[in-house]
């Protein structure tokens, strides 16, 4: 897979002549004694800047001005105020910073360190180097034409604490693992369907594998057949090229019993089958390999970061196609678990091929605890919008962890009930169950009973609906408008909680 847009390299070195000043900077209340400091910088440019006012208070805000100093220019990035100020819009002000210098075609740039080390936040270098990098990508593979904007943009440290700025810059590199491994994911989901469909993301993934030194297993349509997974092969069964179970494991702790088991769906696209979708919009259903890729990034980042837990990614790849051999509303499916499935719409297809990944993931991988992505259903925007994925869970430490955890990345969640009272929604009166409930009625959670139905009571599950959130709208965040990558972050999180 190509590189996608512009990396950010971080140094602590001697500003190029002609650099950029980058200063950070609350504008509420006026940062009189900081000014002070970063105009020694740059002979007071700073200080001119915020006396005309020409530094607005919005968060993000940019004001350039040239310098008789050390350096020709300075940039300063407004962080609003002060008392509102946390990691996230942090990261929303460097992203702010990083498309200025990538507009401006700029190679290098120095950042002033001392003015984010003086903020009251956890780590905040690496915070505002997460930003920029996230803000960074850019999917272009396809382009004909090269992209003009510079592949790589070299970020100096300005610091009088050497000390300081030197333990940054080790926040900074396990920064830079993990944001690579997060826009790794977003590239992944950028193909288009001709060029990742089962097949080719099973390569990936060996490739994956044999980068990061993980063990890799690749289960064809012929063994998914004989292991009885009647979900995957239905839903992958209409296209020219069949499903395919992805297994890939990490073993940092090999001494610890502990396994979690990170399973995703990976729709490399879906029309939706014979209930097939409208024509609208239909090109973004190649984002409904989402799940899979964010265990992609999830595998790669633990390899990365030498995280000590052990971690099995489960990925259930198929494409949902219209064919003469695809699954029909009416089918009864015979699922890996043993139970049979009875069809009402072939729309409903993520909780089929994640069915089967859950018992994979119990039977075969001894998974200790399980937590599933997915672009799910549609309804979770209804029910949530686009500000955090629905989580379902039948054991309440593992949701809580995983909602602390949201917060901290800023991927948040929000838990929906599995109560038993929605279990007569997917009642079959010819099957064990069925996919897909007849009424409006709490589709998300709709879903999550379905696989609820897959899990045993003794192992702890949770299910991150994230169709809302798998992509963004907005502009102005890190991630901009695309794929998000969303859950990379979050899920490294919550295994650097589960280090022995």
């Amino acid at each position: 897979m190509a590189e996608n847009g512009t990396t950010f390299e971080f140094t602590r070195g001697q500003a190029e002549a002609g650099d950029v000043l980058i200063a950070a900077l609350p504008m509420k209340p006026a940062p009189l004694e900081l000014v002070a400091r970063v105009d020694k910088h740059c002979d007071g440019a700073v200080s001119a800047l915020t006396a005309a006012k020409a530094v607005p208070e919005e968060l993000g805000s940019l004001a350039h001005t040239t310098s008789r100093g050390a350096f020709r220019r300075v940039l300063v990035v407004s962080l609003g105020d002060s008392a509102k100020l946390d990691a996230d819009k942090l990261r929303r002000a460097a992203a702010a910073a990083a498309r200025w210098l990538v507009s401006q075609k700029l190679r290098s740039a120095a950042l002033w360190f001392d003015g984010l080390a003086a903020l009251a936040l956890d780590q905040p270098a690496a915070e505002w180097a997460g930003g920029m990098m996230l803000a960074g990508f850019r999917f272009t593979a396809y382009k004909s034409e090269p992209d003009k904007a510079p592949a790589r943009i070299r970020i100096n440290l300005i610091a009088d604490d050497a000390n300081r700025a030197g333990l940054a810059l080790r926040d900074i590199r396990e920064t830079t693992a993990l944001i690579d491994a997060v826009n790794y994911a977003r590239g992944l989901a950028h193909e288009p369907p001709n060029a990742i469909n089962p097949e080719t993301l099973a390569e990936q993934a060996q490739r994956l594998a044999r980068k990061f030194r993980l063990r890799c297993t690749v289960l064809t349509p012929d063994r998914i057949k004989r292991m009885g997974m009647g979900g995957l092969l239905a839903v992958g069964g209409g296209a020219l090229h069949g499903p395919r179970l992805i297994v890939l494991e990490y073993r940092g702790a090999p001494r610890a019993k502990a396994v979690n088991a990170i399973v995703g769906k990976a729709v490399t696209f879906d029309t939706g089958g014979y209930s097939i979708k409208p024509a609208a919009n239909m090109e973004d259903m190649k984002f409904d390999k989402s799940g899979g890729m964010t265990v992609l990034g999830v595998l790669r980042a633990a390899a990365a970061l030498k995280l000590n837990c052990n971690v099995t990614g489960i990925i259930a790849a198929a494409e949902n196609a219209v064919s003469d051999r695809a699954y029909r509303p009416a089918d009864i499916l015979h699922m890996a678990s043993g139970k049979t499935v009875e069809i009402t719409n072939t729309d409903a297809e993520g909780r089929l091929v994640l069915a089967d990944a859950l018992w994979y993931a119990q039977e075969h991988a001894n998974a200790t605890a399980i937590i599933d992505l997915a672009t799910l259903t549609g309804g979770v925007r209804v029910a949530l919008g686009a500000a955090c994925a629905g989580l379902m869970s039948n054991d309440d430490k593992l949701a809580a962890d995983l909602e602390e955890c949201g917060q901290k990345t800023h991927e948040r969640l929000w838990r929906l009930p599995l109560w038993s009272d929605y279990r007569e929604l997917i009642t079959s009166t010819e099957a064990d169950i069925k996919n897909a409930s007849n009424k409006r009625d709490a589709h998300p959670i709709v879903g999550g009973m379905f696989l609820k139905e897959f899990v045993k009571e003794r192992v702890p599950w949770a299910h991150l609906d994230i169709a809302a959130v798998a992509g963004s709208e907005d502009a102005k965040s890190p991630v901009g408008k695309g794929s998000a990558g969303f859950g990379v972050r979050l899920l490294i999180e919550y295994l650097r909680r589960q280090q022995r």
